[in-house]
Formats: C-alpha cells, structure tokens, sequence
C-alpha cells in the first residue's frame, strides 16, 4: 500500500483551492472525504473477493476457486457520508463482506444512526431532513419507521430479563400516554416500577402499558416482577399513591412489607381540597411534617396542623389524617434514604424525560411504536445509573 504524507495531502488542498476557489474549504473537505471513503470501501470489497476466489486480478493460479464477472454500481449511507461504489460480482455464487446486509443500503452505523435522532425528539419525517445534509442522503419516513421496528426485539429480552432480588425499595407509579389505534386516539397508562439498592443504586425494573390502574392490571404487572426474580425477601419499603387498585395489589402480592404513600401526591389532593385563599399556608404547614427531623417530631407538627386547620379546612384535614400512618412510613429507613423514599418523585423526574422527547409527538402511531420510545428512554436512564455506580479503579502511585 502506497503511504500517503500529510505534505502531500496539503498540496492536494492548496491544488484544489487554486481550482475550486478558497471559499469552498468545507466542501472540498467533503469531497476529500468522499473520496476516501469511496477508496477504502472498493478496496475492502476487491480484498474479500480475492480472499473468496483465492486469486487477484488478472493473477493465474492453480488453486483458483472461482472468476469475477465484472461490477455494479451501489449506493451506500454511512454516517460519513453517502457514496456510490463499484462492487464486484462473481461469475457464480456470492462473498461476504459485513458492509451491508439485507436491510438495503444503510450501514449498520447509519442505521443507529438514525434511531438515535428519532429518539432524540424528532418526528420520522423530520429524521430524513435532519440528517440529509449529513449523511448525503434523506431517509424516506417509512425507512426511518422500518429501521425503528428493529428496537422490539431489545424490548422484549428487556421484560425477559431477569432483575434479582437486591432491591430493598420498591417505587411503583402510573404515567398516561397517548397512541392512535383502530376507533381513534386512546390513552394508556403506563405502569412503571423502579428499584433501589441497600447503596442507593436505582433502576428502571419494568414498565408495561395497561387498560388502567385497576387491581388487575397492576397484579399482572407485579406478578411479572415477582416471575422475574423479585420475591420481595429484601424489601424494607414500597412507595405508591393512592389508588386503590395498586394499593390492593401491593397487599397481595407483597402483604407483608411496609408501604410509603406518597407525599407529593397526597399534597395535591389536600390542595384540591383547601380555598384558594388558605391554599398556600396550608400546605406550607403541612411539608413541614415530613421535614421533620424524626417520627415524634413529625407526629407533634402533624396534630399542631391539624389542630389549626381543623375547623378553617377540614376536608383538607381529613384527607391527610386518614393516611398519615403511612405517610410517615420513611422515617423507619435509614436517614439517607428518607428523602428518596417519601415520594414516587424519582419515576416523575425519569419521565420528564419521556415528555421531552415526546412533546413534538403529540400522539403515538400505535402501542408498539411507546414501547420503543419508553424502552430507549429508560434503557438510557438504566446506563447512566449503572455508570455512576460502577466501581471506580484505583491505581496506585509509585
């Protein structure tokens, strides 16, 4: 192989500037690149079919296996670029070269491409747009669709894979997306389940659309759990809101174990309870329970409130007394964990994330196409936990 010296690559530029003019550096840049990609893809081809044939071009050889018959003409994206290359052909049979597969001319790297920007935000037929001046060449909607279909297969080894039996807090909570389907828009609900870990490690463990929040949806899904590895034999906490139907399932399946209601939910339905005017001091009041240094002190800030607000609010009142023996349920967990635990916050915080990237999506294709966002979405979330937690090595001076 010829070796290529950066002198003679700049003589090369300054020949084409003289040419070309010198306000044209960035395409004369993708020229270049062009060209080099053109280069090394042909000779990776003309390599894999000597290799295939046992012989070069025009080479006699006794130990032959076959003939070229000539080449045609390809294009093919990669996130370089897209180029059009000669590719060789053999009188009989075919060679691998893993260039490309039977998906059509986008490389593997394109392809990833792709769906990186699609889960980015972007709609299918702005992907094509958006990644035309880069990759040379704008993907259609339905190939960007076609390509997206790929992610169902890591969707289900996701909900088949097994979670263990670690997790020492449970947070389970419900998110309503909407997708079209055949009599029209629907929502779904989405029922979400993190884990966290005796060392605070969190993860998404699963999620699963469903009908509603009813007692049935939400056995199935914790049933999966339990199937799944999570027996629950080291639970010390499961955190939910108020809704029956999960409040029902969590005592079935895991009857046993303490449950934490949520505190930010439980505030919003004092706040849907209390006057406009007294809205605020009201609330104000009632955080101040779960600051608390410890249980007692939180008990005593809870009936001084209450003793307050009993007669100016007191369906307000009632709504917050009738729960709040699990509402103070984090105050048996360790100090660290507390402020983690008293809420289902975390899952809230994961899917602003979902909204951010579905807002410009106002509605879903179909249910398939939410499972593969929620699946990018939280995948992503799972690795950059897994990043954080991961044991940093340590070297040792001399």
């Amino acid at each position: 192989m010829r070796e290529v010296y950066v002198e003679e690559f700049e003589e090369a530029i300054a020949a084409w500037g003289e040419i070309r003019g010198d306000d044209c550096f960035w395409g004369r840049y993708a020229e270049f690149q062009a060209g080099g990609l053109k280069y090394f893809i042909e000779s990776g081809l003309r390599e894999a079919i000597c290799r295939k044939i046992g012989a070069f071009s025009y080479e006699r050889s006794d130990g032959r296996r076959g003939y070229r018959n000539g080449t045609y003409l390809r294009t093919l994206v990669t996130r370089y670029g897209t180029v059009e290359i000669e590719v060789p052909r053999l009188r009989e049979g075919s060679y691998e070269h893993g260039l490309w597969d039977s998906h059509g001319l986008l490389t593997e790297q394109a392809r990833e491409l792709i769906q990186e920007t699609y889960l980015s935000g972007p709609s299918m037929r702005r992907v094509g747009k958006v990644l035309g001046d880069v990759l040379g060449y704008e993907v259609s909607a339905s190939t960007v669709s076609a390509i997206c279909r790929g992610l169902d297969d890591l969707v289900r080894s996701y909900w088949s894979s097994p979670i263990g039996d670690e997790w020492e807090y449970l947070l389970l909570d419900g998110v309503v997306v909407k997708n079209r389907s055949a009599v029209g828009t629907e929502k779904r609900c989405v029922l979400t389940a993190m884990g966290i870990s005796k060392t605070g490690k969190k993860q998404i463990l699963s999620f699963k659309q469903a009908e509603s929040e009813s007692e049935v949806c939400w056995s199935s899904f914790l049933l999966d759990l339990v199937g799944r590895g999570l027996e629950g034999s080291n639970l010390r906490l499961i955190s939910t809101d108020g809704g029956a139907g999960l409040i029902a399932a969590v005592e079935s399946v895991w009857p046993h174990t303490p449950r934490q209601r949520c505190w930010a939910h439980k505030l919003r339905n004092v706040a849907n309870k209390t006057k406009k005017r007294n809205e605020k001091a009201c609330l104000d009041g009632a955080k101040l329970i779960y600051l608390a240094p410890n249980r007692t002190e939180a008990v005593k800030r809870f009936r001084d409130w209450r003793a307050k607000w009993a007669k100016l609010e007191p369906t307000a009142v009632a709504c917050l007394a009738g729960d709040i023996e699990e509402l103070l349920e984090f105050f048996f967990v360790p100090e660290r964990m507390q402020r983690t635990v008293r809420t289902t916050n975390p899952i809230e915080r994961v899917f602003r994330e979902v909204r951010r990237r579905t807002r410009t999506i106002s509605c879903f294709t179909n249910r398939r196409s939410v499972d593969r966002m929620l699946y990018a979405v939280l995948a992503y979330q799972n690795e950059r936990w897994d990043e954080a937690y991961r044991p940093k090595q340590i070297t040792q001076r001399a």
